[in-house]
């Protein structure tokens, strides 16, 4: 391809690469509102969705039912004429597996178990049948020693020797349920689905035969079409609200955990072998999972021309990707913080789904991100500019599909926070959702059917990721790939000591601490640039490093890349296409603002551009001082009222005023300033997006800071319109809200 037709691809990308959302259907449902929440969703880039049934669906559409079943061939026909995509989800509501509690409700004997143990009262303790092994330790300060496995005497009865206690293991059922859809079934309550036990092959044969088999039965002909996957979300083996003390466990598991004298490793200290033996029993677990679980439920979706998609419960279990069609993990919580993106055991979840699928030639990975994200201890303070970090957070390291968590069919009643914030049409940024669902486009389809470029990699276990180490390579710009030690025996070695595993070829593999100035730098920036983040790919020949900020300051330096050939600067928020010239030392001077990313693409096929002499910004920035703004409410009737800037420039927040702690929605801004020449405008922080008007002509738009705009020379009159987060009115919190300043000007 070449580059003209790689540009015009990057420039308007396929259906193929739009964000496919969550779209909780979550109230009553009529055709008609189905109909016109696709339509709204597709008119703004969004070529797709996972309709997921969620708590809020009355009783009178029965999960699985023939009239639930009704509304959703309607919306997968109604996605088909639009040729939108869908992907249909296997729960009501979540952790995947039960089938709404069906398959317990069919089978008892199916319902989720847990092992626990009960250290006896005395040194005599009579057999019971569930009982799965007793063994006797001895006890000090709570430390297990001397183990050894019993069994019962003749008189069908365990005896303790001197000085020791008795420990029993008992395989019983857990309890543990699922979140349900309808009415009283949330945590806790009532009629909680029960959940199912997901290690035992039979159980999750009938999850497969009630819930697959049910969508096939009234969509085959949609699937491997408008039907592209099955979506499974963070199964849970004991489920939800289980026995306390309680494991993973079910008949039979003994034998694939192995000697029964290391069970109270896992309950209890046992000195130098506690953590080798837990780490044992994490990876049996996990293996029975890739048996009985993801493996059955893969092989069914091959079967039918759909792909396997969501996520493991957790972030670093690479392992348990490997059936995955489509890998994945999620981003939620809050659980990798904005502009700290490289600590904690989470911060691994994005290379988790990217590298498995990398090594397992997977052409997808999904990220399901943005649930519950919001800050302050308000779930609906998410704002734009927290997205765009995460967006950016996810893209760089090798995510090419996002499923935005979500859309809400219905805010009503509460269902407004049930795991908040709507991401789409029930937020402020939704008239623009368009220009968010073409970055999102764009990105993915750079990171779609392209190799990436690293030439490190990190060793790790199927269910160990290590994220300390690999700090300083993420703040040295040294691109890596995390490596399970369970796939080497498939890497080709090299004569030059080099592993190729599928279309990576790696030449330093870290096990450890990295040796920084051993390792390879396909980008040096100077002067150093802790926060700036870079992975390189090759697509159809062509090099492309993309380059993201996830620090709170501009970015500024001169770069080195290896590739070679000329270069353009591509951006994949405003499609600005725009030459890259370089020094006289073949170096690239980069200057990347807060929330900002770019494309540096080489090819031999571009000229190569001499950059031109730079000159250093002179800044007369002056506070916009004394400044009286008359403010307006847009939503409502709602009186109007003056503020005025101080000294500095600032503005208090309109929370301030008398009835407008709970308002969530735009401002309008408006004051007389004479311009008598061109200057830039600073609005300093502020509370979500803005926009700007002169003299009534549109400036622009905002989403995320820095909120900077040209002011033509001869103004007369500036109009700022802005936005706080839903937070005020659906959490009744009491955010800062508004305009905040310092604003500036810059003539």
């Amino acid at each position: 391809m070449s580059i003209d037709a790689l540009r015009g691809a990057f420039l308007r990308p396929g259906d193929e690469y739009s964000p496919l959302p969550f779209w909780f259907i979550n109230d009553d449902l009529t055709h008609e509102a189905l109909r016109r929440q696709i339509h709204d969703f597709h008119e703004k880039g969004v070529a797709g969705f996972v309709i997921h049934p969620r708590k809020g669906l009355p009783k009178t559409i029965p999960y699985l039912s023939d009239r639930y079943m009704d509304f959703i061939r309607f919306a997968v026909e109604e996605a088909e004429r639009l040729s939108m995509r869908v992907v249909l989800y296997d729960e009501a509501m979540y952790p995947s597996g039960s089938a709404h509690g069906m398959v317990v409700r069919e089978n008892p004997a199916y319902a989720s178990r847990c092992l626990r143990m009960q250290i006896a009262e005395g040194s005599v303790l009579p057999a019971a049948s569930e009982h799965i092994a007793v063994c006797e330790a001895l006890i000090e300060d709570g430390c297990a020693g001397e183990v050894r496995a019993l069994q019962p005497d003749a008189d069908g009865l365990y005896r303790a020797g001197e000085g020791k206690r008795l420990l029993a293991f008992s395989l019983v059922y857990s309890g543990g349920t699922i979140r349900g859809v309808h009415e009283n079934e949330d945590d806790g309550e009532a009629d909680a689905p029960a959940s199912a036990d997901l290690l035992n092959p039979d159980a999750v044969r009938a999850f497969i035969r009630l819930t697959h088999e049910r969508y096939y039965a009234a969509l085959a002909r949609h699937f491997g079409k408008t039907i592209v996957a099955m979506f499974t979300d963070e199964p849970d083996i004991t489920g939800r609200n289980s026995l306390p003390g309680g494991i993973a466990w079910t008949e039979g598991f003994l034998a694939s955990f192995g000697d029964a004298a290391d069970l109270p490793a896992l309950f209890m200290d046992m000195g130098a072998r506690t953590q080798e033996i837990r780490r044992r029993y994490r990876r049996a677990v996990n293996a029975r999972m890739n048996e009985t679980y993801y493996g059955q439920l893969a092989a069914w979706c091959d079967s039918h021309s759909v792909a396997l998609t969501g996520h493991p419960a957790k972030g670093w279990d690479i392992g348990l990707e490997q059936h995955f069609g489509i890998p994945g993990q999620d981003l939620v919580w809050r659980f990798v913080e904005v502009e700290d993106g490289l600590r904690g055991a989470e911060s691994v979840h994005p290379k988790c789904a990217s590298d498995a699928a990398r090594h397992r030639l997977r052409r997808r990975n999904a990220n399901e991100c943005f649930g519950c994200c919001g800050a302050d201890g308000a779930l609906w303070s998410f704002t734009a500019d927290d997205m765009k970090w995460y967006m950016d957070y996810l893209f760089v390291r090798g995510t090419n599909l996002l499923y935005p968590h979500a859309f809400f069919y219905s805010l009503r009643d509460g269902r407004d926070m049930e795991r908040p914030p709507d991401v789409g049409p029930g937020n402020h940024w939704w008239p623009w959702y368009d220009k968010i669902a073409l970055y999102m486009r764009r990105l993915s389809w750079l990171n779609t059917d392209s190799v990436n470029q690293a030439r490190v990699a990190v060793l790790c276990e199927a269910d160990e990721m290590p994220w300390e180490a690999c700090i300083p390579l993420y703040e040295n710009q040294i691109e890596f790939n995390y490596l399970e030690r369970d796939l080497l025996p498939e890497a080709a070695r090299g004569a030059d000591g080099s592993l190729t595993l599928a279309h990576q070829r790696y030449t330093h593999i870290i096990d450890g601490a990295p040796d920084l100035a051993s390792l390879p730098r396909d980008l040096v920036i100077t002067p150093a640039a802790p926060d700036l983040r870079v992975t390189h790919v090759v697509k159809e020949g062509v090099d492309f490093y993309l380059m993201t900020n996830e620090g709170a300051e501009e970015i500024r330096g001169r770069l080195f890349v290896a590739a070679e050939g000329g270069a353009q600067w591509w951006n994949a928020w405003t499609g600005e296409i725009t030459p890259a010239g370089v020094d006289g030392e073949g170096r690239y001077a980069l200057r990347l603002g807060r929330r900002e990313s770019i494309i540096l693409c080489v090819s031999r096929e571009l000229p190569v551009t001499c950059a031109g002499k730079e000159t250093e910004d002179v800044k007369t920035a002056q506070p916009l001082a004394g400044v009286r703004f008359a403010v307006t409410p847009l939503d409502g009737d709602r009186p109007a009222f003056s503020l005025v800037t101080d000294g500095e420039g600032r503005l208090p927040s309109w929370t301030e005023q008398p009835g407008l702690a709970h308002y969530s929605s735009f401002m309008a801004y408006e004051a007389e300033l004479f311009l008598s020449a061109p200057a830039a405008l600073d609005l300093g922080a502020c509370s979500g997006i803005t926009r700007a008007f002169a003299d009534g002509q549109a400036l622009g738009l905002r989403m995320w800071g820095p909120h900077t705009y040209a002011l033509p020379a001869g103004m007369k009159k500036l109009r700022i319109e802005i936005c706080n987060t839903p937070a005020n009115a659906r959490e009744h919190a009491v955010l800062p809200s508004g305009m905040f300043g310092p604003v500036t000007l810059t003539r």
